[in-house]
């Protein structure tokens, strides 16, 4: 497992824009998102600098331009078709070498055609059609290992692969008070009062206000956080929720979340992969950060 810390930036422009529309308290948005457009791309991780360069690799990789036109082909040879042109290194979880039950059939027969396309777009196809074809009632995707490498298969099975990281929130838990509540001022009164008055204090120009301004605690913000992450990001697999695939802990100003590697894609992207290459979007309700091939090297095989 390892430790993510940040320490100039706070989460990514996606997590400021899921507060911002939860309707919470304003909070300190200008300082937030005058970094939100680097966050990701500076979003520094416990990798060393090996690994995180084998994982950069593997995406440039992966953004080789796919020709695929078959008909009824076996899943675990597209794979290996997509393993061989890329010269990525592919690790499909299949039934067949797994002990627990769970997996792909890598017999299971794929029909597609896509021409000229990244091939880790054709990637994210063929996990769908597979899904699709199986329905085992798990959904399919793709992550890290801890070694750079590209594992594929049901969550169920990704969810054994996980780690630890440290996500800083000072900046969401800072709120601007709305000064609501300020007394009015009108002068004309009290200049008025004061020349009918034959001499004295006069009357004070300021009047109501004083009430006190309600803004919810720390624990209370951060617990309006860690709901609006896990309604929007990967609901079915955190344990507060049911889920067995992630868990999420607030201590002092930083969230502590275990989880695989798919679903911290989810909340900051990648930091070695251009800031440009992720698009953050929501389907269905819930907020994905989807990451792009890199058009400026893609190469055909």
């Amino acid at each position: 497992m390892s430790i993510q810390s940040y320490t100039n930036h706070t989460l990514s422009s996606m997590l400021v824009a899921l507060v911002a529309t939860a309707g919470l308290p304003a909070i300190g948005i200008a300082t937030v998102a005058a970094s939100s457009n680097t966050a990701i791309a500076q979003n520094t991780t416990s990798d060393d600098a090996s690994t995180r360069q084998a994982k950069r690799d593997a995406l440039s990789a992966m953004s080789t331009l796919v020709t695929l036109d078959v008909d009824d082909q076996p899943l675990e040879d597209i794979f290996r078709f997509l393993s061989d042109v890329t010269g990525t290194d592919l690790e499909p979880i299949f039934l067949t070498d797994n002990v627990s039950g769970n997996g792909m059939d890598p017999e299971t027969q794929i029909t597609i055609k896509v021409s000229n396309t990244p091939a880790l777009a054709v990637l994210d196809k063929i996990l769908l059609r597979a899904q699709r074809i199986e329905s085992t009632g798990d959904q399919y995707t793709w992550q890290f290992t801890d070694i750079g490498t590209i594992e594929c298969g049901p969550k169920l099975e990704l969810n054994r692969n996980q780690r630890v990281e440290l996500y800083d929130i000072a900046d969401l838990l800072f709120v601007v008070p709305d000064f609501d509540n300020s007394p009015e001022f009108d002068l004309q009164s009290a200049v008025s009062a004061a020349g009918g008055g034959g001499g004295g204090g006069g009357q004070s120009p300021f009047s109501g206000g004083g009430q006190a301004v309600d803004i919810a605690s720390t624990a209370e913000r951060a617990q309006a956080i860690t709901d609006l992450v896990q309604s929007t990001i990967e609901p079915d697999q955190w344990a507060d929720l049911g889920g067995d695939g992630a868990s999420m802990t607030f201590y002092g100003t930083s969230f502590i979340v275990t989880a695989p590697d798919y679903i911290h894609r989810q909340i900051v992207g990648y930091s070695f992969w251009p800031a440009r290459l992720q698009q953050t979007r929501r389907v269905d309700g819930r907020q994905q950060v989807v990451i792009k091939a890199d058009t400026k090297k893609r190469r055909r095989p």
